[in-house]
């Protein structure tokens, strides 16, 4: 590691500003270690000597990644000298809950922010802030409210009994107590009421499970449960009240409000700004060309300015790829108009943005349309048989030399792409008698991009309205969308669905995990890569979901209940032998947790049918504690209907499109983290009283006067009534009846299996014709290779005599089946230059970058066999013990 730079910044007459400090990592790793070594050096360079006893010192960790972005590995914590190793602590925690995320990416810096407080600011002391999935949390267990309570159903043993002549009651007064039991005797069980003179202190029912055993027996309160042998509590149950999921009604009728807007950029000396921006509203279009101004920021305050209209009020911004692109140009823009800005930011995506204007408050939403429709505006454009974007050369506008104003000849044809040199011709001949205008076409271009976008939008709001009754405008992303379709359309009001926050989330969060990717064989020839049709919406509708109240045990609940259904913690026995083993589990590899299917000891989260399926293949359990659910087929006609107006459409037509997408955006939206984090933009001024009150996750200086501060709000967290409106058993039961239909296809004699993904799998001859259909969730012959290499999961390619398939996840440019193979020896790798982009939205531009790309094997899932010459041939599973390792 070395120091790449650091960068200072002048004080405000308030506080410093945010200083940011860079260590480039040699190796690319983060470990503990490297977490130690540079947390020290930062501390010993930039701290120590400049930090006053009894001042303050706000610090964050960060990382850049391979790709340009920035992701926070700590909340931001508020320091004195003294809490040096507390806080290094705290970073060691957050690295290890955070580093799942980022070990398929390499890592190529890490960044401390920074900024001293001074003397005189009124400051809390300092506490250090852990991440949510690691606070401390009472874990759930039965009390008696205080009473001691007898351990057997014979009430001779309670105390001083008397029954009643009849036997049908009976007294019993407690030894050292003035309180008495009253009981009330019937066949199989008795109703015993605990009193203090004639007020009820307590009430229970005590039911028989062996008649020969009084000591053996069941003893329910209103909603918590024992379950006792031989006078010892076997199973604590505890039905734990929920809200559940609402149904909503249908829109009465679908508004209009929407606006379409498109950027147009450049990139000089490494560096991408917008030159273009345009601006359709249904009926009107304007556009700003950056020759027209002094500089790209007055160009977008003129273009946001353009729509500060009490006509637009409440109106939707639409920008195809907003989130992650224009929003990098935008935002400090849009702060630095108003002083009234929302984020709404998911997942490093930002949903939403809600800017208010005027002193009628009035309104804008910017949005991001491939949040609700993920594919390309050319695609969609043909998809919806609307007016396709035009011809463009891109990269003209990135030569050195060439003038916003350019008047003259087309520019040449290498400057345009995806255009056939007959298409090029025939664009030319539109110029015969005209000069070629780089400002009139870039307009032109740059119009035709908002009107297409534009009536993509309003026929898609058109269909979802005709076939749900439901108003596009009021959702802003796909997963909403569909959420809002079922809701209203599809969901039972008898059922019962479970909105799931606080530690029962927590819970069973530790057990959700997706598809299972692995690679088993390096190579082969005469391989068949299958696919399911429409895996998730297949268990969907065919497998039934968790719903009702959860009922928390603790103790094996398999020792009183004949196959229970739910979500359980077990003590995990795999069988020594297998090759392919089926069960999933996060560990912790030293440089982050990964999720592996392995073989040996180790105890996790898991959906009961999970691991009733895995019983079949030689694996043992011991179930400690979970929580049990009623069972329902809540999902059918919500796919029915989409997957029978899918196969009754034809390919790529909106009703194709529509159902397709909506198919498969429904079941994640029920695992969605209830524990939002809040954003905010505010003056530096008000930034400090933020800090003190919330715990502080990530700060983005707008270099305008304003932060935008990531914050997470305690309350909102432990205030259960404020149930959103997620179910994360829903998910969890979806991917795992996913898991358990691909089981079907491993360690199976019939064939040699090569690479398995979430739902596709590669093998060495045809699977039998009972499986291969185009019924849902039946196989479909996607390729048949003559050669296929698999590398390392989501790194693979095959040939046919007639094309190559090659997927390598994370690489842009495209690179052949030949320079695959190499790769299968030890050592062996592969460099690729390709284009980075560094995004930073507190400069408002992005910077782009040819950085290398390294391709070579990995053994992320599963350890490598190597043959004699050291080639890569085969792997085996990976071995645990009990603590993980």
């Amino acid at each position: 590691m070395r120091n790449l730079s650091t960068n200072t910044q002048t004080s405000t007459n308030f506080y410093l500003k945010w200083i940011e400090y860079k260590i480039l990592l040699a190796n690319k790793l983060i470990t503990n270690s490297v977490i130690r070594n540079t947390f020290i050096q930062f501390w010993n360079e930039k701290i120590k000597g400049n930090l006053q006893t009894n001042q303050f010192v706000i610090i964050q960790l960060k990382a850049q990644l391979s790709d340009g972005t920035y992701r926070t590995l700590s909340n931001a914590q508020i320091v004195k000298l003294t809490d040096f190793i507390s806080v290094l602590e705290s970073f060691y925690i957050f690295w290890e809950i955070k580093g799942e995320e980022y070990y398929l990416t390499e890592i190529d810096s890490i960044i401390f922010s920074y900024k001293f407080i001074p003397l005189q600011s009124s400051i809390n002391e300092s506490k250090i802030s852990l991440p949510k999935e690691i606070k401390t949390k009472n874990k759930p267990t039965f009390k008696f409210i205080g009473y001691n309570l007898p351990s057997t159903m014979d009430l001779t043993e309670w105390g001083t009994y008397h029954f009643t002549n009849d036997y049908t009651k009976a007294t019993v007064y407690k030894s050292n107590s003035k309180a008495s039991y009253h009981i009330f005797l019937y066949k199989n069980y008795q109703i015993v009421e605990l009193k203090y003179k004639d007020a009820l202190l307590l009430k229970f029912t005590d039911i028989m499970t062996d008649h020969n055993n009084l000591s053996s027996f069941i003893r329910k309160f209103d909603t918590q449960e024992y379950i006792f042998e031989n006078s010892k509590i076997i199973v604590k149950k505890i039905e734990r009240k929920s809200v559940f999921l609402k149904t909503i009604l249908q829109h009465q009728f679908k508004n209009n409000k929407f606006i379409t807007m498109d950027l147009e950029t450049r990139c000089l000396n490494n560096v991408m700004i917008p030159y273009t921006v345009s601006i359709f509203d249904g009926s009107d279009k304007f556009s700003f060309y950056l020759s027209d101004y002094n500089n790209s920021d007055e160009m977008l305050q003129k273009a946001i300015e353009y729509l500060l209209k009490r006509k637009y009020h409440n109106y939707k911004v639409y920008l195809h790829n907003f989130s992650n692109f224009d929003s990098v140009f935008i935002i400090k823009i849009l702060s630095s108009l108003s002083n009234k800005i929302k984020p709404i930011i998911r997942e490093g995506k930002l949903i939403d943005l809600k800017f208010s204007f005027g002193s009628d408050n009035y309104s804008l939403f910017f949005r991001d349309s491939y949040l609700m429709l993920p594919s390309a505006l050319k695609k969609l454009a043909e998809n919806f048989n609307v007016e396709n974007k035009g011809i463009f050369p891109y990269k003209f506008v990135n030569e050195s030399g060439i003038s916003l104003d350019y008047d003259g000849k087309v520019p040449a044809y290498k400057y345009f792409t995806d255009l056939s040199i007959e298409e090029y011709i025939k664009y030319c001949n539109q110029f015969k008698y005209s000069n070629w205008n780089l400002k009139k076409e870039t307009i032109k271009y740059c119009e035709q991009d908002c009107i297409s976008l534009y009536q993509v939008i309003d026929k898609f709001a058109l269909k979802i309205y005709e076939l749900f009754r439901i108003d596009l405008f009021k959702y802003s992303t796909l997963p909403s969308l569909a959420f809002a379709i079922y809701r209203s359309n599809y969901l039972n009001k008898n059922t019962k669905i479970p909105l799931i926050m606080g530690e029962i989330y927590d819970f069973i969060k530790k057990g959700y995990t997706g598809g299972s990717v692995d690679v088993i064989k390096s190579y082969g020839k005469n391989i068949y890569r299958y696919d399911v049709n429409s895996l998730y919406p297949y268990v969907m509708k065919t497998f039934p979901m968790p719903v009702g109240n959860p009922i928390f045990f603790e103790g094996d609940i398999s020792l009183v209940e004949n196959k229970p259904f739910g979500i359980f913690e077990v003590e995990v026995t795999a069988p020594k032998n297998l090759n392919i083993p089926i069960l999933q589990t996060k560990v912790d590899t030293g440089n982050g947790l990964r999720t592996i299917s392995p073989l040996g000891t180790w105890t996790g989260v898991y959906f009961s049918e999970e691991l009733n399926n895995a019983l079949n293949y030689g694996y043992k359990f011991k179930i400690i504690r979970g929580y049990l659910f009623k069972k329902e087929n809540i999902f059918t006609e919500y796919v029915d209907f989409l997957y029978n107006l899918k196969v009754n459409s034809v390919k790529d037509s909106p009703d194709y499109l529509i159902s397709k997408l909506l198919l498969n955006s429904l079941y994640g939206r029920f695992g969605m983290n209830p524990t939002k984090e809040e954003h905010i933009i505010v003056e530096m001024e008000q930034a400090l009283n933020i800090y003190k009150k919330y715990e502080i996750t990530n700060i983005v200086d707008l270099n305008n006067g304003k932060e935008l501060i990531t914050f997470f709000d305690e309350n909102i967290y432990l205030d259960n009534k404020r149930a959103t409106n997620n179910s994360i058993p829903i998910s969890m039961a979806v991917t795992a009846w996913a898991r358990i239909h691909m089981t079907q296809f491993k360690n199976n004699a019939d064939y040699e299996l090569f690479y398995t993904d979430t739902d596709s799998i590669d093998i060495n001859k045809p699977l039998p014709t009972s499986h291969v259909g185009k019924k849902l969730g039946q196989m479909k012959l996607e390729h048949i290779f003559d050669k296929a290499i698999f590398l390392a999961p989501k790194v693979y390619g095959g040939i046919t005599p007639n094309y190559e398939y090659i997927r390598i996840k994370g690489l842009k440019n495209p690179i052949t089946y030949q320079e695959l193979e190499p790769l299968l020896f030890k050592n062996k790798y592969f460099k690729i230059n390709q284009e980075k982009w560094y995004k930073d939205i507190s400069k408002g531009n992005i910077t782009i970058k040819n950085e290398v790309y390294t391709l070579m094997i990995t053994d992320n899932k599963r350890k490598l066999i190597f043959d004699n010459n050291n080639k890569f041939i085969n792997t085996t599973p990976l071995i645990l013990d009990k603590e993980k390792n």
